[in-house]
């Protein structure tokens, strides 16, 4: 028996080895193929396989800014939502059940009328919104299907609801209302977008700096000089007397006099029937202002120096014929005074006045007080109310006695309010303000009053005055007092036109009466018919308005050196 000869032939070798290298050298043309054909050939698709699966974009909105009262109260803010979407064309084929997962996840908030499994569209597809960040965070940081990209986007929320919403509007995505459409683009802020990518500890990091990144810049906060207190209070005086008197509409304005602040301007009802906001008609409507009107011919008599306090005028018949119109009296009186014919609020006395003026006197104080152009306060929509001018196609023989008495003129709450400020303050007009302060370079930048005119000298103011705080103790206006401060105000019943038996209650005053520090001004619409005197329903108001301010800024019953900046003492501090 032979013995196995255990080595190979070095011919045998030689080929085994020529066989090796030929098979490594085929594996390696393959694998560098294969290399060549990710790397190269079908890079851009193997990339983008990567960066889906790897990276999630979220598009971030930014931060609207807050609206906020005189003392810092929220009045306007936000709270993080997020929208899921999926865009088809990215998520791979054989991946739609990830997406069914998702919405299975989001539950409720997944998109109504979305239904599992999730049918593929074309495009761009919205499968859940409004999700809370804390929820959707947590989807996030788990990682999101491919194709699927989550929106981070502010929902506006009102703490203080229809109270304010007449002042502050609404933001949606659909458009903007009052404050919040004025200040826009100051609120706005602009959007950024964020490319994430889950690192190896399943922790999401921001991508590399060379990422198409755009940074959030978040929208100012700005601060009105609305006082969330008194407008609550506004609003509940007026959503009792529209039901206590019948009437179609209500709205009453305060002001600092001293610098043209607004502290509150309500109006109800708030909302249309169709739910949306109705006209704010403090800035937004106009109507006629019956006697309250009277203080600019009384105030335009006295600064053009054409009566004295003894000069008289006999009213005694209760009517005047004007052009073949009789204009009556409410009440026969007798020989009055210029003063005696504001307390009674004399018809036939005002038109006397009327006649020491002439036509273009008499249309240039309306114009003076502010009356027929806009106030330019910071809200859209703003009415400039009409006042004829002679000569003009609006102008007849008896425009200058109407006008004189409130009745061929069309003013808004907030002008009227106005030129009772410019009595209140010793004869300066300024332009309104709802913006007290913005909020820039992480410091409150705070607005300042603009003084727009001075209509009338400080002793006209105050003659003016004294004649209005009669009008409360001796003539019209005894139900708009208010225990414990002086009251100095007009009131007005004006008579629609065009409709009958259709009148506009008013009622103007302000606090204290030797220095005031608040002007209030109060309207009600077609109140029920035994109602209709301003000194049935407005004047009631009004004094109801102001006890429960007082109740709440005891201060301001001292008088002017505690209003305006002064109760803002320490807010920005």
């Amino acid at each position: 028996m032979s013995v196995w000869n255990s080595e190979i032939s070095p011919d045998r070798r030689s080929a085994r080895l020529q066989m090796l290298v030929i098979f490594v050298l085929i594996g390696f043309l393959v694998v560098t193929g294969r290399l060549i054909n990710i790397q190269i050939v079908h890079h851009d698709f193997y990339s983008n396989e990567a960066h889906f699966q790897h990276t999630t974009r979220i598009n971030v909105e930014a931060r609207r800014g807050r609206i906020l009262d005189r003392n810092g109260y929220l009045l306007a803010g936000n709270r993080a939502v997020v929208t899921f979407q999926v865009y088809w064309p990215e998520v791979p084929a054989g991946a739609e059940s990830s997406i069914d997962s998702l919405v299975s996840i989001l539950g409720d908030f997944a998109r109504g009328g979305l239904r599992q499994p999730v049918e593929r569209k074309s495009g761009n597809q919205i499968i859940a919104g409004n999700v809370p960040f804390q929820k959707a965070f947590r989807l996030m940081n788990d990682g999101l299907p491919a194709g699927v990209s989550a929106n981070v986007e502010q929902e506006r929320t009102y703490p203080m609801g229809d109270m304010a919403s007449g002042i502050v509007g609404r933001h949606t995505r659909e458009g903007a209302e009052g404050v919040e459409s004025w200040f826009n683009s100051t609120l706005q802020g602009t959007d950024g977008k964020l490319f994430i990518e889950k690192s190896a500890a399943g922790r999401f990091n921001l991508t590399d700096p060379e990422a198409d990144n755009i940074s959030v810049v978040d929208g100012q906060d700005i601060m009105l000089t609305i006082d969330a207190r008194f407008q609550s209070i506004v609003m509940e005086e007026l959503e009792s007397a529209m039901e206590m008197y019948n009437s179609d509409w209500a709205a009453a304005v305060v002001i600092d006099p001293l610098s043209g602040e607004i502290f509150a301007a309500g109006s109800v009802p708030v909302r249309a029937g169709n739910g949306s906001l109705a006209m704010n008609h403090c800035f937004q409507g106009y109507h006629e202002p019956g006697s309250t009107f009277k203080l600019v011919v009384y105030a335009a008599c006295i600064e053009e120096g054409v009566i004295t306090e003894s000069d008289a005028f006999d009213c005694s018949e209760g009517l005047i014929t004007v052009a073949g119109e009789s204009i009556f009296d409410a009440h026969t009186f007798g020989i009055l005074t210029g003063e005696q014919i504001i307390i009674n609020s004399s018809n036939v006395g005002t038109i006397l006045l009327s006649r020491l003026l002439a036509d273009t006197t008499l249309s240039s104080y309306c114009r003076r007080f502010g009356f027929g152009s806009l106030t330019m306060v910071e809200y859209p929509g703003e009415s400039r109310g009409i006042v004829p001018f002679p000569g003009s196609s609006g102008w007849s023989g008896v425009s200058a006695a109407q006008i004189a008495i409130g009745q061929e003129v069309t003013v808004t709450p907030l002008q009227l309010t106005l030129a009772y400020c410019v009595i209140a303050n010793g004869g300066t007009l300024f332009y309104p303000r709802l913006l007290d302060a913005r909020f820039s370079g992480n410091q409150w930048v705070t607005e300042e009053s603009i003084v727009r005119s001075h209509p009338v000298s400080s002793e006209t103011a105050a003659t003016v005055r004294r004649a209005l705080r009669s009008v409360i103790e001796e003539g019209t206006g005894a139900s708009a007092s208010v225990a414990g401060v002086s009251v100095a105000g007009k009131t007005g019943t004006a008579e629609r036109m065009n409709r009958e038996s259709d009148y506009l209650s008013a009622f103007v005053g302000m606090i204290p009466a030797e220095n005031p520090s608040l002007v209030v001004s109060v309207l009600i619409d077609d109140p029920d018919f035994e109602y209709r005197w301003g000194s049935a329903s407005a004047a009631p108001v009004f004094s109801e308005i102001v006890t429960r301010i007082l109740a709440v800024e005891p201060e301001l019953a001292l008088g002017r050196q505690y209003s305006g900046s002064d109760l803002m003492a320490g807010v920005f501090e």
